[in-house]
């Protein structure tokens, strides 16, 4: 019985410094900005999700962005080849995603200020094919 009581007791020590880093790593302010702020970061960067399906050859976006403001473009490849997105415009001189694979998906995020906005697909010469878009951002 001693020898389990002294397992238990080193197991609880184990658990409650883990919980220590843990809580530590998580609300740390200042100098301890590594994995839980940049993810609290990447939330707040993120702030206005943006569906991008892309298929032949078209891009779909729901909603569509109408103000200025960060957004994440979540690209779901629809189609049966691979496609990226491309975004150009006001204050931002070209941004593109990785090209995502049939049934896929990847993520682009970008902050748009207001003006007109050229959304494409550079993959081969999907964009000469219909994968072009025009977004009014007001």
């Amino acid at each position: 019985m001693g020898r389990t009581a002294r397992d238990r007791a080193v197991m609880v020590g184990v658990v409650a410094a883990l919980l220590t880093l843990a809580a530590c790593g998580g609300t740390s302010g200042g100098g301890g900005s590594a994995a839980a702020p940049s993810t609290s970061a990447k939330a707040t960067a993120t702030g206005q999700p943006v569906s991008v399906v892309e298929k032949e050859f078209s891009i779909t976006l729901t909603p569509k962005p109408v103000q200025a403001g960060t957004y994440t473009f979540t690209i779901h490849n629809m189609g049966t080849f691979p496609h990226n997105l491309n975004i150009k415009g006001p204050g931002v001189a070209q941004q593109s995603s990785a090209t995502v694979s049939p049934g896929q998906a990847g993520d682009l995020t970008v902050t748009l200020q207001q003006g007109s906005y050229e959304l494409w697909c550079s993959v081969d010469s999907h964009k000469d094919r219909g994968m072009d878009l025009t977004l009014k951002v007001g």
